[in-house]
């Protein structure tokens, strides 16, 4: 049987009112609790079923006997809204179950007397449908999960050990470039990790000579430092370096040493990096201490 805690997570994440570590909290249920799965499932279809349902009209006393039937449970369900998330469900909630009781009744009392309408039919098919199961377990998207799969990783607690790269990766204008796959890929290759790592690379990126080589793949092959070249061989980074923004950003030695860090190849190499990056919670995060 699942807990009413878990239960309660899984509403939450309906509708939209999770907090940060409610949420990783949920990520952990999913991933390890089947129960919690099928659950997820069922109340994401029965969503689904409300959302494909039109107008409906309800039989005569429905609504005054379901809030006959609310009216008479305990004093602490009516006082709900300020009881904590977990002990029962809140109003938003219990109205919504009554609203779904309420288009429930209103497809059975179709079914004993349909009226003659255009359109019906397309509304009946729905709630037959749902009588069949849908959803697979592993169909449940209650939202992104993948900044949760990577703050809950080993790669990120290195992320957060390693100075350098946790500093690096605060910068819009980092995240921004490393959401590029290219770019990802360019930083994992050893001839730009060993470029990177050139103690002349500030004053080399300041060559007027390698503004125009950016623009002209003539003069790229020509260029006779073989640490610029690994550069200037990469698509991916080349169109990063035509940003000054990125260029500023290589001037700045700790930047230069995260980006040929072992823990940036790490975390380069993890699927789910990408979506992180454009997380305001991955970023929030970083600046933790």
């Amino acid at each position: 049987m699942i807990r009413p805690e878990v239960d309660a997570l899984l509403h939450g994440a309906l509708d939209g009112t999770l907090t940060h570590d409610e949420r990783a909290e949920l990520a952990r249920e999913l991933r390890d609790n089947p129960e919690a799965r099928a659950r997820a499932a069922r109340l994401t279809e029965l969503a689904a079923l409300i959302d494909s349902l039109g107008p409906a009209e309800a039989p005569p006393g429905l609504v005054g006997n379901v809030l006959a039937q609310v009216s008479h449970r305990p004093q602490a369900v009516r006082q709900s809204s300020t009881i904590q998330r977990g002990v029962v469900v809140n109003k938003k909630i219990l109205f919504g179950l009554a609203a779904a009781a309420a288009i429930v009744l209103a497809v059975i009392t179709y079914n004993s007397n349909p009226p003659a309408t255009e359109g019906t039919e397309a509304t009946i098919g729905a709630a037959q449908r749902a009588q069949s199961p849908q959803i697979a377990a592993q169909d449940v998207k209650l939202g992104d999960t993948s900044t949760q799969d990577v703050l809950q990783t080993e790669t990120f607690d290195a992320i957060m050990k390693d100075e350098n790269v946790r500093t690096a990766l605060q910068d819009p204008e980092l995240r921004a470039r490393l959401q590029d796959a290219g770019l990802r890929n360019a930083l994992q290759d050893e001839g730009i990790r060993n470029a990177l790592a050139d103690p002349e690379l500030a004053r080399k990126l300041q060559d007027p000579n390698l503004a125009r080589a950016l623009n002209d793949p003539e003069l790229a092959k020509k260029y006779s430092d073989e640490n610029l070249r690994a550069f200037l061989r990469s698509g991916a980074f080349t169109e990063a370096l035509r940003r000054s923004e990125f260029r500023n950003l290589m001037l700045r030695a700790n930047i230069a040493a995260a980006l040929r860090s072992d823990t940036m190849l790490r975390a380069l190499r993890d699927q789910n990096l990408a979506a992180a990056l454009r997380n305001q919670d991955f970023a929030a995060r970083l600046r933790t201490q």
